[in-house]
């Protein structure tokens, strides 16, 4: 039995089935989506659902008292870094935005080293806003920096305590091959 989503332009509903879609009161602009369909498409459009966008516009001219429909928003274009134009993501809804690396790079600031994980969080806290806003570039852009960050971050300190240990190692290496000569009087 095929199932439908629907969406009032901000928020999307379901799956139900078509008798559960009779009591939504979806018109024909109403944009519905199900896993046999590749965009979001208008109610009116499939013939599945004529039927029923049919019955809410005859209840209506019946005089029964229904609740309007959603109004569905206007969606203007706004412009990501690079100039060029993107809107929120409305076709889409169940796709999932990159990996952040937020939780490493908190742990890699942490444990490693301060100031080279403090620009892995703040670029880890940039991916999930721009991907919800439909920068889906600069949010794959943010989560390779992040990755990039906390991998210098966790090289940089294996590097330093290298270096910090081997010098003292060496330095009491150096002082127990010293002859330190007969001081007794």
């Amino acid at each position: 039995m095929q199932k439908y989503h629907y969406t009032d332009g901000t928020n999307s509903f379901g799956p139900f089935t078509l008798e559960e879609l009779r009591h939504k009161n979806i018109t024909a602009e109403t944009y519905v989506w199900s896993p046999d369909l590749t965009n979001w498409t208008k109610a009116g459009e499939i013939p599945e659902l004529t039927e029923i966008v049919n019955a809410y516009h005859s209840q209506q001219s019946a005089g029964e008292v229904l609740a309007p429909p959603l109004p569905q928003p206007q969606i203007t274009p706004t412009y990501n870094s690079g100039g060029t134009p993107y809107t929120p993501l409305t076709n889409n809804i169940f796709e999932q935005p990159p990996k952040s690396y937020l939780i490493e790079a908190i742990i890699a600031t942490i444990v490693c080293c301060i100031p080279l994980g403090i620009p892995a969080i703040i670029y880890a806290t940039k991916v999930e806003k721009k991907f919800y806003m439909g920068d889906k570039m600069g949010a794959e852009m943010d989560s390779k920096n992040a990755k990039k960050w906390i991998i210098i971050a966790v090289v940089g300190s294996i590097i330093f305590y290298l270096l910090y240990f081997g010098i003292i190692a060496g330095l009491a290496y150096f002082g127990s091959t010293q002859d330190a000569g007969d001081y007794s009087y």
